[in-house]
């Protein structure tokens, strides 16, 4: 007894005691219970995503230039530690495009949008970016003040570099003298990013949108207050009618976006690098008149992660598949830590083969929209890394309540050839509704999602 207690085999067998009175008092459903090989298999989760980004382009001809700007501020959650890890991002981008059209408007976002739009077209953009992360129980005021912190430098920056002689000279004089002292970053961040699109729009609005939330009047547009109802998907999205005391908003419209998407980040903290490649497609659509119209958003996005450490050795390759249906987003992400050189064999061997060429790209693309999740044994005759997947990938699967509001501001006319300008504000939010994880994988063969409730 006393050889046990000072092993530490007393915990652990006390732990599978209770996961078998858990399974036992639950009818013999494994899915409530957590065993201690079920609790090693708990990965790290975003619990909140918030972006604002900003981006400003200029059309002439069929030729576009632009630049942006965004912020993204994440919380993620170690459930086997309990640590809380908030991380700052900004991101400063360029992009050039080529494209078409047809149409003439004017947007002054939701006071004044006149006009109807059909464009098709194509951008490249390249983007640079640096990250903070903060830990400890004052994780939050930190990352927050970073944050205006950023904000005030790029201002700064935009000034110096676009302000003539006059601009360079006070920004540099303001940010000597008054300006934010930034700290060195954990993380660099460079993006390569090439976008096709194609959208169609028509409408009409005058006035601000009607006000929302329970201190507005009843309308043809709300219910009275006394009355409870489920909230619908429409109550969740942003409301962009005219008032009524001016005039309705009448618009419809229709886009669709496909995205191809480099990211490398260099950890210079613990000297790790990872390169990601997204794919992402994207359905936007909508009517609104007088009467409550219907807006959606579906997007499914794909991303394969490949993660080195400081002596360039390959230490994990991750799995993302996001999908965004009207508010709703469900991430599945997979992670399969590589610390063996046999595994790195048999990755490597995964990635390539001595399959033709043609049959590689696209086993590889495939990737990005696979979630890599297996909840069955691969069989004997799987791939080692298909099986290194089942046995070792960390797996979760989370909800989100998904909340996008996009604002423009410009002049623009296309016939065949364009001129314009226009200003973009949008804001994403992202907060955990519900969170899973693979358990281990069991004698039978299965593995099983079970619920994660430190990420919700």
């Amino acid at each position: 007894m006393g050889t046990i207690a000072l092993s530490g085999l007393g915990t652990r067998i006390s732990d599978w005691i209770g996961y078998a009175v858990c399974v036992a008092g639950n009818g013999g459903d494994e899915r409530e219970c957590h065993s201690p090989a079920d609790l090693a298999m708990q990965p790290t989760c975003t619990v909140e995503l918030a972006v604002d980004g900003y981006a400003g382009t200029i059309e002439a001809l069929i030729f576009s230039v632009g630049r942006d700007w965004a912020f993204m501020r994440t919380t993620s959650i170690d459930p086997r530690t309990g640590e809380r890890v908030v991380r700052i991002t900004g991101i400063r981008g360029t992009v050039a495009g080529v494209g078409t059209g047809l149409g003439v408007g004017v947007n002054v976002g939701n006071l004044v949008n006149i006009g109807a739009d059909a464009s098709v077209g194509a951008n490249l953009r390249i983007g640079n970016g640096d990250a903070w992360e903060f830990r400890g129980p004052d994780a939050d005021k930190k990352a927050d003040e970073l944050r205006a912190a950023l904000v005030e430098q790029y201002s700064i920056d935009e000034v110096k570099q676009n302000g003539g002689l006059l601009g360079r000279l006070g920004g540099t004089i303001y940010d000597v003298f008054a300006g934010p002292d930034i700290p060195e970053p954990d993380v660099r961040r460079r993006e390569t990013e090439l976008d096709a699109f194609g959208t169609l729009s028509a409408g009409v609005s005058l006035g601000w949108s009607n006000p929302t939330g329970r201190h507005r009047s009843p309308d043809r547009h709300t219910e009275s207050e006394g009355r409870h109802r489920k909230p619908a998907v429409q109550d969740r999205l942003p409301d962009s009618r005219g008032s009524d005391s001016i005039s309705p908003n009448l618009r419809a419209w229709v886009g669709i976006d496909g995205q191809e998407k480099l990211i490398v980040e260099d950890n210079e903290r613990t000297g790790e690098s990872t390169a990601t490649m997204m794919l992402r497609g994207e359905t936007n659509y909508g009517e609104q008149h007088v009467a409550d119209g219907n807006q959606g958003q579906l997007t499914a996005m794909g991303a394969l992660s490949v993660t080195t450490d400081k002596d360039g050795r390959l230490s994990q390759i991750t799995f993302a598949q996001t999908h965004i249906v009207n508010g709703r987003a469900t991430v599945i992400t997979t992670a399969v830590p590589i610390t063996t050189d046999e595994q790195r064999r048999n990755a490597a061997d995964f990635f390539s083969g001595i399959v033709p060429t043609a049959k590689i790209a696209w086993q590889n693309l495939s990737l990005t929209w696979n979630d890599m999740a297996p909840t069955q044994d691969p069989g004997p005759d799987a791939h080692p890394f298909l099986r290194d997947i089942y046995q070792n990938g960390k797996t979760s699967r989370m909800e989100y309540a998904h909340q996008r509001n996009d604002a423009g501001y410009g002049v623009s006319a296309k016939l065949g050839l364009k001129i314009g300008a226009s200003l973009a504000i949008s804001t994403t939010d992202r907060a955990a509704q519900d969170a899973q994880y693979l358990g281990a994988p069991t004698a039978d063969g299965r593995r099983l999602y079970k619920n994660l409730e430190a990420c919700r």
